[in-house]
């Protein structure tokens, strides 16, 4: 069977069928956009997931911290915090008594801060900075040796401020470079239940006292 040729009418037709088959130029565009936005949204769940944000690094030495303080409160010994500022590493020790004297057992494994989020210093409620060496924080069955301000981020910017309190077991994570202002948080003693010695300041107006 003999198929007769295609008319010029006929050749053209099928030309832009076959080009038709193909997506216009505002097609390809929407289609790049949807998938530009899902990369986007799929990109930043996946670097969450891979790479922890600073928020996540703060959250994480916070719930560490209350471990510490409720460790030492159920086991009615003293736990530490050791913190190497040149290693951006960290890691907590139960104090036994041993007869021998006493000696500290590593209750949770070793930990490195990336250079993003490391802890670059740390304060306490004098101002006192501390940058160098090793940082130390003892918690106990009453609280932490003193208030203390530890600054999250890298060497060029702070983050998160984690403010550990000296009673209760209380920390608190602050999304700023956080230091109380002694002209705007006039301190008014704050009490524990303790005698007057143990007592603290706490953010008020002086003038009320």
């Amino acid at each position: 069977m003999t198929i007769p040729p295609l008319s010029d009418r006929q050749k053209g037709r099928l030309t832009y069928l076959k080009l038709r088959r193909g997506l216009t130029l505002i097609e390809i565009a929407v289609v790049i956009s949807i998938l530009g936005l899902l990369m986007v949204i799929v990109g930043g769940t996946l670097r969450n997931l891979i790479i922890p944000s600073t928020e996540d690094i703060a959250v994480k030495l916070q719930e560490s911290f209350k471990f510490a303080y409720n460790k030492s409160q159920l086991t009615n010994q003293s736990v530490v915090f050791r913190y190497n500022f040149q290693k951006a590493e960290y890691q907590f020790f139960l104090l036994k008594r041993e007869e021998g004297g006493i000696e500290e057992e590593p209750i949770l494994k070793k930990s490195t801060l990336p250079f993003y989020s490391k802890i670059t210093k740390a304060r306490d409620l004098a101002g006192k900075p501390i940058s160098e060496g090793e940082l130390k924080i003892t918690f106990t069955p009453q609280g932490s040796t003193t208030d203390l301000f530890l600054y999250i981020g890298s060497d060029s910017e702070v983050k998160r401020t984690i403010q550990i309190y000296r009673y209760g077991g209380r920390i608190k994570i602050h999304k700023t470079d956080y230091f109380p202002d002694p002209e705007i948080d006039r301190p008014i003693k704050v009490s524990y239940g303790l005698d007057d010695r143990d007592e603290q300041v706490g953010p008020s107006a002086k003038n009320n006292r």
